[in-house]
């Protein structure tokens, strides 16, 4: 492992979900203390996610963070808690995209549910009836209650401000090669990835090609003036890919799937359920007489 130049301040980006929290979704002391002390060297932690800002906030404070935040993939990087700083980046798309996407057959055919994220509000296409279906579906995309949730119109006319995520939920997988055909063939300005939840099944989602969290990376770069030979990243899935190889030091979870693998320049030691960043920061900054 290379280790970092103590002379110099360095810039951490860490994914959440399946990278810094455990099994029970929460983080440990042990990465609470490391974030904090390197916090107080000077160093510059972000959280980079696809979760929506609400669905990162408490993590953020836990940390006791400062820096910003990017959430929506890329699409959406803002200081949370600060209100003398302007510095809202959005980028999304305009949703007139959607409404034109939808009005294909196919995709009203095979879309069992779909979940539309804005910065004005979340829209589905049904709620479930079933109490334990909703309770998950709520819980993955970080909705507190039912009241947050606006239905759908069949045509989509009521989705009126520009989207940061649109979420597909195949009625069947069979469908998923058709309609990732179908989504390319309509525009080549949209990225889709494809996910797998175990009470969902496949999942599509769809975001603006530069709402990346490599472009995030590049930002956060440049606003805060550390090169990316400084940059130090984590994550686990494939929307972590490009940022991991573009930071000087990007560590794929030994969790991880085989894209962002083939893309970081290391490999963590551990998992995210065994402290696995945390213990990758401790050896490389040298803090194990510091923090444990």
């Amino acid at each position: 492992m290379k280790k970092v130049n103590f002379h110099d301040r360095y810039l951490i980006l860490s994914d959440i979900d399946g990278t810094l929290l455990n099994d029970n979704n929460e983080l440990d002391n042990l990465t609470i203390k490391v974030i904090s002390k390197l916090s107080q060297m000077g160093h510059i932690f972000a959280l980079t996610t696809g979760r929506p800002p609400n669905g990162s906030i408490d993590i953020y404070n836990k940390l006791g963070l400062d820096s910003l935040m990017v959430n929506f993939n890329g699409a959406y990087i803002s200081f949370p808690n600060r209100k003398d700083v302007y510095s809202e980046i959005k980028l999304g798309f305009n949703v007139q995209i959607i409404h034109n996407l939808f009005k294909s057959k196919k995709l009203q055919m095979y879309t069992k549910n779909f979940f539309v994220e804005t910065n004005y509000g979340h829209y589905m296409k049904y709620i479930p009836k079933n109490r334990t279906e909703r309770k998950m579906l709520f819980s993955k995309f970080h909705v507190k209650n039912q009241n947050e949730i606006l239905i759908a119109k069949s045509d989509l006319s009521n989705i009126k401000n520009d989207v940061y995520s649109f979420l597909i939920e195949l009625d069947n997988e069979k469908h998923l090669d058709d309609l990732i055909r179908q989504i390319k063939f309509f525009s080549d300005t949209l990225i889709s990835r494809v996910w797998y939840e175990k009470s969902l099944g496949c999942i599509i989602e769809i975001n603006s090609k530069f709402a990346t969290k490599g472009t995030a990376l590049l930002f956060l770069s440049s606003y805060y003036g550390i090169s990316l030979s400084r940059c130090i990243a984590f994550g686990d899935g494939d929307n972590d890919a490009e940022m991991l190889k573009l930071a000087g030091y990007g560590y794929a979870m030994k969790n991880a799937r085989t894209t962002p693998k083939l893309n970081a320049k290391y490999i963590t030691k551990y998992p995210y359920n065994k402290k696995g960043v945390a213990l990758t920061l401790i050896k490389l900054f040298n803090l194990k007489n510091n923090v444990l």
